[in-house]
């Protein structure tokens, strides 16, 4: 009686187990440009799901969200091994992204900045640390693959 209660748990808990410990392969095998890249792109994505899409309180703009999913989508079909046939080499793809991503930011940040926009309530600033935050980073992740 005891197998059959805790046979499907069982399997369940090593299923998550399995995914978080192919999520940690993954990660390992990004090198430390491209872990700070796609840090910052998903970063970013999950402060517009959170901040944009369910509170309303900080959007981001179409162009970042763009170049982040652009990231994601790439570094992810890259560790599936389905990105060897594609024309932009996924180094330089990356590079460009990333960069743009960070300055995108970082020019975003100065721009708000210089206008007080930072004057709003808390969950419009945080959301729009959450988006600076995640695209510098992003576009620090572009400056190490270019030193690479």
């Amino acid at each position: 009686m005891s197998d059959i209660e805790s046979g499907p748990e069982q399997q369940g808990g090593d299923q998550d187990r399995g995914l978080g410990k192919e999520l940690t392969n993954a990660v390992a095998n990004l090198g430390a440009g491209e872990k700070f890249a796609v840090l910052g792109a998903a970063v970013l994505l999950g402060g517009w799901a959170l901040f944009d899409l369910l509170l309303d309180e900080f959007g981001t703009g179409h162009l970042p969200f763009a170049l982040a999913v652009v990231i994601v989508l790439t570094a992810y079909s890259h560790q599936q091994g389905k990105y060897a046939d594609q024309p932009i080499p996924y180094k330089t793809l990356l590079f460009v992204c990333a960069g743009l991503l960070g300055l995108i930011g970082f020019w975003d940040l100065v721009d708000d900045l210089r206008n007080g926009i930072l004057d709003a309530d808390v969950t419009t600033i945080l959301g729009a640390f959450i988006y600076y935050g995640g695209a510098i980073v992003s576009g620090v992740g572009a400056l190490q693959l270019r030193s690479t």
